[in-house]
C-alpha cells in the first residue's frame, strides 16, 4: 500500500533556522531506516520544497498499522511538535489505470 506524507511546518519553526527543531529533524534522519525497518515500511522518496515549507514522504507499507507504528516512534512524534502531517493513501500509474479500465 503506498501512502504520501505531506508535512507542513511555518517559517518560524523551520529547522534550517531554528536549532531545536534543527536537533529533531536530524535525529529523525539518523534514525529514518532503521525505524522503517522495525515496521516494515519502506520510504520510496522524499521530497523538500522548502520555500514553501513543505516535505513529502512516499512510502510503501504493508498496512497502515505498520505505517501509524512508525508515527508512534519517538523520532516521529517530535517530528510533529512543530509541523502538521497529513497521510493520504495514494495509487501509482499502473493502479490508477487498472481501477479506470475496470471501472463499470
Amino acid at each position: 500500500m503506498l501512502v504520501m506524507q505531506v508535512a507542513k511546518h511555518n517559517p518560524e519553526s523551520c529547522p534550517t533556522y531554528v536549532e531545536k527543531y534543527r536537533a529533531v529533524t536530524l535525529k529523525w534522519f539518523e534514525t529514518a531506516e532503521t525505524n522503517c525497518s522495525k515496521f516494515g515500511v519502506k520510504m520510496i522518496g522524499f521530497w523538500n520544497d522548502h520555500p514553501t515549507h513543505m516535505v513529502y514522504m512516499l512510502f510503501d507499507t504493508p498496512s497502515m498499522d505498520a505505517l501509524m507504528g512508525l508515527m508512534m516512534t519517538p523520532e516521529s512524534q517530535a517530528m510533529m511538535s512543530f509541523q502538521t502531517i497529513k497521510t493520504l493513501p495514494v495509487f501509482d500509474f499502473k493502479q490508477t489505470w487498472n481501477m479506470i479500465k475496470g471501472a463499470k
